[in-house]
């Protein structure tokens, strides 16, 4: 199965919807404010199914 993503044009933080091959919208990724990129998927129904995270250096 082939994934397409698609970034919301006007958005203050990362936002795409992810589609299958026949056009029908499977996910939704929604940036948050944090230290880093932190990237919350959701599924249709809006129930959340993961997270992504960018580890920030620290001393």
């Amino acid at each position: 199965m082939r994934l397409l993503f698609k970034q919301r044009f006007f958005s203050w933080f990362d936002s795409y919807d992810i589609y299958d091959e026949a056009g029908q919208t499977l996910y939704t990724v929604k940036g948050q404010l944090a230290w880093g990129h932190c990237l919350k998927i959701f599924d249709t129904a809006g129930g959340e199914v993961g997270t992504v995270k960018e580890r920030v250096l620290a001393f």
